[in-house]
């Protein structure tokens, strides 16, 4: 009817032919709705074909975009009309068969297939409902399923045949398509009307059980013998795939019958009998037949064991059991049984029930299985318990295996095959089918002869000859495999009798649950704490899922936020909880078991003060008081259990028994069989004066089986085990069951003491003797429990105080000692004046010599000294770390004004800093109760305008040194690498003299030599000067400047090239090695006299220079030596590495030298970088706390100062190396003296002796203005050029650039509009609003300040505006601004000393000692100047705004020509844009990322409102940088131009060579440097602290601001991007380019 005349062609199959039998009736029942003939709407008619009906059947015909489109105009359609939603409903579960069909087989795009809309459907109970009664769509989707799992042909109900079997070999159950219907059968399954139907009508039980039968006992194993089996077939996996959706169904199935207990009885108990028929007859092999492919083979045999010894004890007379005969280690045996599955889950609905109840249910006869099976069948006449024995035998025979499988018995059949038992005792499987298969088990014993159960169980494991004393090895095992598998044994005992969360009467059912999430938690988090994550992947599903989960986890284990950069939060199962461990839980390994015995031992020893050794483990059993499980341990009280254990302890007794086996190995067998009986003492709830109870086991134990006389007794075994020193380790156990033994019979205990036979021994005797009572060695009984705590915590007490006294005697020993050889010591007065100097700053001179890095090297590890060059590596890029202050900005500007007055304390309390801090904002919020509350919302923020951010190279290192012969060969392995690897993406790039640390995988691009003696370290070193600042200014600059200008007008050029090449050669023999020193002074020596240098060129940066058309001329006299040769070498490297990777310079091309070798140009770059680098490292330590009388330096990495170290004195090097090649006729000395000259004009534009030059010098040189240039980067320039070749104080240099400095600020403030404006309302309308949060330059203003600042700025402001001198607008601006340019001038002075101080350490060895505690709390700027000896602000500004009588001061004319130099700039066009960008000052604040929000979502919010650049559309792969905070797409087709991506493009723009961006939809950081990248997890965590990359959790993420400043903040801080990304790299050999990491 469903078809309506629509055939879709067959699936070709090639099988035999046979002939079809009709189906079950049960199949062909319909609905009374379904097949009612009455006339209905078309639309309701599914005999008739509606338009919508093609629609759906046509989908598969169309193309994507169609088929997406259709979809979401019927679920947008479905969402808004109810009456539409119903129709569907009833159109799609007419034709759900056929589109099953066209899915299934013929549906290429699977994803978008129409047949997904059943999820819409059948969520609806509703419309579940309908299409049930009016579809017959249940019967409908088994038939789909059955059907297809057979033929793989989807069929209708009259279509299915009762005889078919899986067809494995036409692909139907490796088709993971399947799992959608078996989605869909979920749905219909917890719909409460389904379930109800399920209860009611036996046709669908009978459907189903038809669909359970099909995997039933699928990919049968039999053990290989003698050879591994050649080929492994992997058809398990797709067999386990499908009998975990089966299990699923089957526990869903049986949950249709718990959840109404009053009127479901009849019900459950009818539906146990139909399951259990239809197990029972599978079991007994009665469908061997027609399941050909599963584990049964033959009918089920049955076999009669020898009469058991203390069994015929006990009766008198010889009595054996019938039991299966099966050999697991021989015959075909099976992981899948989903029939016995879903009568387990059913028995558990039931076990409320009574015991006779269920075993009528259960108990069949001959004439019950033969009536009323719809086929006929073959089954053996017997008794009905041993039709239930053969059932309970398959759970067995797994158990079996199992145990055999961990033995090793099992071992040449594969790796497969323990995947398998991995498979299927693993935790997405343990509940439905291991924990099942023991419930089995556990029913078996109270529904059955317990005594036929347990020889059952004894004839499977193979211990028949064992449990009768006769310990042979069985065929085909080892010793230790039998010792294995008796263990085993006895562990599944333990397992039936403590194992009860499942079994106790579902009064309340989440109680239940809760009793088994309690237990999994407990037993999972007793070995150490695990993440949430960690934890769910050992819990069952259906735990983690529960809404009581999260409140019994936080009940039972601390939670632990993460606390490092890479770990998660952990959760820790508290102490108590600790008592509720039992280590022979199912699922536990052997060393599982053994862990978690010594968790609980110690935890128990420590709490008790016993010896751990004494600490015995007693099991806790939870009582059972009615239902069918009510009796469970009534097996224990058998005569066969009894000489279970006797024989399984007496095998220590036996000399031959089992040779070859450690005694540890065999105490371990002990312990497990000693727990056994412990646990059954606990279970035995007989009295003494019970003397009709004959069937105990503690009177089994104490006195033996018979009735009458004395036979062997456990507890005689017992005693006679204490004086076994080879057991030794089990005699607490031992003593404990003795003493429990004693506590339950105390007569019987004492008569079996007097009737012991033989000599007891010494160890027994004592026991006797000291059991006053029968309390336990370690949980006192009774009343006396507290006063036995009582004198533990007293003996605890006394221990301590013993201890504590012994402790002082011995300090007071040591005191007398060390005063008595102290007697002759004197204490002079000396030392104390030393130590008060010294803590109030005392400035006397003292020296100390710091020596460079020395070691091994790390490539030969042979020892760097003098024979051969070393050097570390550095790695110098241009960066876009530095920031300047946009005026523009209001943000900006409150940033700077509101930076800390001391930076080198701690900035903890007030970060994020600035406008990354803005993102936060109060809003107001209803609560559930109505009520209004203000809540804090964190947005993004606002990023660093890109427009303000400026280059500079700076040089980082890891610090390792090596050889550098190593380090060529080194170079060449890595070619090499390259040439092999040609796919590899590789982390270093060789065009640009790039290279990977050997020992920590950093990049790098240069090797700088350590070629130096120690650097003296001295304090106040250069810092003590004997000229006053205005005379050395006036008088020997004057001197110096005119002597200058004669040399470059060519007068004595001749003596001042001379004067080049000595002072070069005076570096060498001061600075450098001897052996290094002596050869330079040598070559010097020899060298001939020098032609003039030629006139300064353009110092316009241009293209490099090229080295073709050169002839190779030795560039020293005489030949050198290899040392030398080495330097040169690696010098020339080093200037490689400047051209090829583009460094910054102010030369354009080499000049012309005597020979056309390589020479050793540009040697402005590295002095920049040491300017730039320094400024880098300042900044980032904005913020970092240092110890208190210190200054930043003490918190810089050592690792940073050493290479600045390096760096600079390489700066030096290069240029004194290479000013003496070529006898002096060199382009090293050329570019010095421009680079000296270039300072000077800088410098000292105003000067009086300059005073007509400026603008002559300035045009012909293009001469940018000092005022456009970095004041520090140009101190530290000058450091390496100019003041060493005039040989001036860096004292007074340091002062010039610091009111360089000041002048740059307060010019820019006044002739920027927009400054001052910005400066008034950040700072103006704080305080009027009653704030109290002004800036912090305003705090420590005096008037003398503010009077001085305002002479000063009216000085700027006549020399730059000469018109408007004595204007009142700027006396009215000041009375304004006054205190706000003020605020703003400190932050920019505190940055400028802090940089210089880093300077004069590294380059001048001044190394700032300990000021003392008595400035602490001044701030920093004030300390700094006063350990620089500089003057306070306010007497910087007064030396220039001072009025002079007598004309202009040189300070006034150096500002004066300052501003001059750099109008002159503006007005020339092509000065003018780097002119007005220099002049903008470097941000002082502390730097931060953009401000991220706290919460994920509003980041994903974020990103949905924002619109893709190129397309104006929806962004698909949304990333936001982190520098400026824009967000764009990442890795989508619309924004890729040019072979790169969105992050690419837009890192040229935003970061130069540096990208740090939040891909949003990954959760991932991504990480960009020069063409290579790599991916982290992002600073987000759930409320559990883990990290969620990809978002697969579904949990809300919160900003761990600690991860965001630690692994991106300062990693971008400290430019280690670079080597982090080569790192990754490095670690992975990778095909496809970092993209695919």
């Amino acid at each position: 009817m469903s078809k309506a005349n629509l055939e879709i062609p067959k699936t070709p199959l090639s099988a035999r032919k046979r002939v079809q039998p009709r189906p079950p009736s049960y199949w062909l029942e319909q609905p009374e709705s379904y097949s009612s003939r009455e006339p209905l709407p078309l639309y309701e008619d599914l005999r008739q074909r509606v338009r919508l009906d093609w629609m759906i059947l046509f989908d598969l015909r169309l193309w994507k975009k169609a088929r997406i489109d259709l979809r979401e105009l019927y679920i947008s359609t479905v969402v808004n009309i109810p009456q539409f939603k119903r129709i569907l409903g009833l159109r799609f579960a007419g034709l759900y068969t056929v589109l099953a069909q066209l899915y299934l087989v013929a549906d290429r795009e699977p994803d978008h297939s129409i047949i997904n809309l059943s999820l819409q459907m059948l969520t609806s109970p509703s419309i579940t409902e309908e299409i049930v009664e009016r579809g017959n769509f249940l019967t409908n989707l088994m038939s789909i399923l059955y059907t297809f799992l057979t033929t793989r042909q989807v069929g209708h109900p009259w279509e299915m045949s009762s005889i078919a079997t899986l067809a494995f070999d036409a692909g139907s159950v490796a088709n993971r398509r399947m799992a959608h219907f078996f989605q869909d059968l979920h749905y219909l399954l917890g719909c409460d009307y389904v379930q109800e139907k399920l209860r009611i009508e036996e046709r669908y039980v009978l459907q189903l059980l038809d669909l359970i039968k099909l995997p039933q006992g699928i990919c049968p194993n039999t053990r290989a013998v003698g050879d591994h089996v050649e080929y492994e077939t992997d058809a398990w996996i797709s067999a386990s795939l499908l009998t975990r959706e089966i299990n699923k169904l089957c526990r869903q199935f049986a949950e249709s019958f718990r959840r109404s207990r009053d009127d479901n009885s009849v019900d459950l108990a009818r539906v146990i009998r139909t399951v259990a028929k239809a197990a029972v007859i599978n079991s007994t092999g009665a469908e061997c037949v027609r399941f050909d492919q599963a584990e049964l083979k033959t009918e089920t045999r049955f076999k009669n064991l020898e009469p058991f010894l203390f069994d015929n004890h006990y009766i008198g007379y010889d009595w054996s059991y019938s039991v299966v005969e099966f050999v697991v280690e021989r015959e075909p045996i099976s992981f899948h049984h989903a029939l016995h599955y879903t009568l387990s889950w059913l028995i558990d609905c039931g076990k409320s029930m009574s015991v006779d109840q269920m075993r009528r249910s259960l108990h069949f006869t001959y004439r019950d299985i033969q009536a009323t099976h719809p086929a006929r069948v073959l089954v053996s006449e017997r008794d009905p318990e041993s039709y239930l024995l053969a059932l309970f035998d398959i759970p067995l025979r797994v158990c079996v295996w199992l145990a055999q499988m961990k033995a090793g018995i099992w071992v040449r059949n594969g790796l497969s095959l323990r995947h398998q038992m991995h498979t299927y005792r693993g935790v997405l499987s343990r509940d439905l089918a291991h924990h099942r298969d023991i419930f089995l088990l556990q029913t078996a014993m109270v529904i059955c002869d317990p005594s036929r159960v347990l020889a059952s169980m004894i004839e499977r494991f193979g211990m028949d000859d064992w449990m009768r004393g006769r310990y042979y090895i069985r065929a085909g095992y080892e010793p230790a495999q039998q010792l294995d598998v008796a263990e085993d044994f006895i562990h599944l005992l333990i397992v039936l009798l403590s194992d009860r969360t499942s079994l106790l009467p579902q009064d309340d059912q989440k109680s239940n649950q809760g009793l088994s999430i309690r237990r999994d938690i407990a037993h999972i988090l007793c070995f150490k704490p695990l993440s949430f994550s960690a934890l769910s992947e050992r819990l069952s599903e259906k735990f983690t899922n529960q809404e009581e989960f999260q409140e019994i986890l936080d009940e039972m284990a601390n939670f632990r936020s993460p606390e490092g950069l890479s770990d998660s939060g952990t959760f820790e199962l508290k102490p108590e909880y600790l008592a509720d461990i039992d280590p022979y839980i199912a699922h536990y390994s052997k060393n599982q078991r053994d862990e978690a015995e010594n968790v609980y031992r110690t935890w128990k020893a420590k709490q008790t003060g016993q010896a751990l050794a004494d600490v015995v483990l007693e099991p806790k059993i939870q009582p059972i008081t009615r239902g069918v499980f009510q009796n469970l341990s009534a097996f224990t009280s058998t005569p066969l259990f009894t000489q279970i254990l006797y024989y399984s302890m007496w095998q220590h007794m036996e000399p031959h028994g089992l040779q070859g086996i450690p005694n540890t190995r065999f105490e371990a067998f002990l312990h497990v069989v000693l727990h056994l009986m412990l646990v059954a003492i606990a279970e035995d709830v007989t009295r003494e004066d019970d003397i009709e109870s004959r069937t105990s086991f503690v009177r089994f134990a104490l006195k033996g089986v018979a009735p009458g006389t004395y036979s062997p007794t456990l507890f005689s075994l017992l005693v006679r085990m204490l004086d076994n020193e080879d057991i030794k380790a089990c005699h607490p156990k031992i003593r404990l069951i003795i003493q429990r033994l004693g506590q339950h019979r105390p007569s019987l205990y004492r008569f079996a003491v007097r009737r012991l036979d033989g000599s007891v021994g010494s160890a027994a005797q004592t026991l006797f003797l000291e059991r006053t009572g029968t309390e336990s060695p370690q949980t006192p009984s009774g009343e006396d429990s507290d006063a036995k705590q009582r004198q533990i915590r007293e003996a605890k007490k006394l221990q301590a105080l013993d201890r504590q006294a012994k402790v002082m005697a011995q300090f007071q020993q040591q005191q007398q000692n060390f005063l008595k050889n102290q007697e002759s010591f004197d204490w002079g007065e000396d030392d104390i004046d030393d130590t008060e100097s010294v803590a109030t700053g005392a400035t006397e001179e003292y020296r100390k010599l710091w020596k460079y890095p020395t070691g091994n090297c790390i490539l030969c590890q042979e020892e760097t000294n003098d024979a051969k060059l070393y050097g570390t590596f550095a790695m110098i890029m241009e960066s876009k770390i530095f920031r300047q202050t946009d005026p523009g900005d209001i943000d900006i500007v409150e940033e700077a004004l509101f930076t800390p007055l001391n930076l080198d304390q701690s900035a903890e309390g007030i970060r994020p800093f600035g406008i990354a801090r803005k993102n936060r904002k109060e809003v107001s919020k209803v609560t559930s109760e109505g009520r209004n509350i203000i809540a804090q919302h964190q947005g993004l923020g606002k990023g660093f305008p890109r427009s303000h951010a400026t280059t500079g190279p700076v040089s980082t290192g890891c610090g390792h040194i090596m050889h550098y012969s190593c380090f060529e060969l080194y170079c060449t392995s890595a070619e090499r690498r390259q040439s092999h690897q040609i796919a590899r993406n590789h982390p270093e790039r060789l065009r640009k003299k790039e290279f990977v640390c050997p020992l920590c995988k950093a990049l790098g691009n240069a090797f700088l030599p350590i070629i130096w003696r120690g650097k003296e370290e001295t304090y106040p070193g250069v810092l003590e000067i004997g000229t006053a600042f205005d005379d050395w200014l006036n008088a020997s600059m004057g001197l110096a400047l005119s002597r200058f200008q004669k040399r470059v007008t060519g007068e004595e050029a001749s003596s001042n090239v001379t004067r080049y090449r000595e002072q070069f050669a005076s570096y060498a023999s001061r600075a450098v090695i001897p052996p290094l020193a002596s050869r330079l002074s040598s070559q010097v020596q020899l060298a001939p006299p020098l032609a003039p240098l030629s006139p300064l060129t353009s110092l316009l940066p241009g293209l490099f220079p090229s080295d073709e058309g050169r002839n190779a001329v030795s560039p020293w006299p005489n030949p050198p030596n290899s040392l030398l040769e080495e330097l040169d070498s690696i010098y020339s490297r080093l200037n490689a590495t400047i051209k090829s990777n583009q460094l910054p310079t102010f030369f354009s091309e080499s000049r012309s030298s005597p020979s056309d070798a390589i020479e050793l140009s540009f040697i402005d770059t590295l002095p920049r970088t040491l300017g730039y680098s320094i400024a880098a490292t300042e900044i980032a330590q904005r913020g970092v706390q240092s110890e208190p009388g210190q200054t930043l330096l003490d918190k810089v990495p050592t690792l940073t100062l050493t290479h600045l170290r390096i760096l600079s004195e390489t700066a030096s090097s290069y240029i004194a190396i290479g000013g003496v090649k070529y006898s002096g006729q060199n382009p090293t000395a050329e570019e010095f003296h421009q680079m000296c000259s270039r300072q000077l004009w800088q410098l000292f534009a105003g000067h009086p002796q300059m005073s007509g030059n400026g603008p002559e010098l300035w045009s012909r040189n293009q001469l940018p203005p000092a005022l456009g240039q970095d004041s520090f980067v140009l101190l530290a320039e000058s450091s390496v050029c100019m003041v060493p070749a005039l040989n001036l104080d860096i004292q007074h240099v340091l002062r010039l650039c610091y009111l360089l400095e000041l002048v740059k600020v307060v010019f820019f403030l006044l002739i920027d509009p927009n400054a001052c404006n910005q400066l008034s309302r950040s700072t103006y309308v704080k305080r009027e609003g009653g704030s109290t949060n002004v800036p912090e330059g305003i705090k420590i203003m005096s008037t003398e300040g503010l009077n001085a600042l305002q002479g000063f700025c009216t000085r700027i402001h006549e020399f730059a505006y000469p018109n408007r001198r004595g204007s009142p607008l700027i006396e009215r601006m000041l009375s304004e601004v006054g205190e706000s340019i003020y605020a703003a001038i400190v932050p920019y002075a505190l940055a400028f000393l802090r940089k210089a101080t880093i300077l004069l350490h590294v380059r001048y060895g001044v190394d700032f000692p300990f000021a003392g505690f008595a400035d602490m709390d001044k701030p920093e700027i004030e300390r700094l100047t006063k350990a620089l000896r500089l003057p306070s602000l306010a007497e910087m500004f007064a030396s220039v705004g001072a009025n002079v009588a007598l004309g202009p001061t040189v300070a006034q004319s150096a500002v004066n020509g300052w501003i001059e130099h750099w109008q002159w700039s503006y007005m020339t066009p092509t000065l003018k844009s780097s002119a007005v960008r220099g002049l903008v000052p470097g941000h002082p604040a502390i730097f931060e990322l953009i401000g991220l929000p706290k919460n994920f979502d509003s980041l994903t919010y974020e990103a949905m409102r924002r619109r893709c650049p190129t397309t104006g559309k929806e962004l698909v792969d949304p990333a936001v940088c982190l520098f400026c905070g824009e967000i764009f797409c990442s890795q989508a087709i619309c924004c890729y131009k040019d072979k790169m991506g969105g992050c690419s493009q837009h890192m040229a723009k935003c970061g130069s060579s540096i990208g740090l961006f939040i891909n949003i939809r990954k959760c991932n950081v991504l990480y960009l440097h020069a063409g290579n990248g790599s991916w982290t997890n992002a600073p987000y965590l759930d409320k559990y602290g883990e990290a969620d990359p990809g978002l697969r959790r579904n949990r809300q993420l919160f900003l761990n601001q600690k991860r965001y400043d630690a692994l991106l903040r300062n990693v971008w801080l400290q430019h280690g991007i670079p080597t982090m990304i080569s790192r990754k790299l490095e670690a992975d050999t990778n095909n496809g380019g970092w993209e695919t990491l």
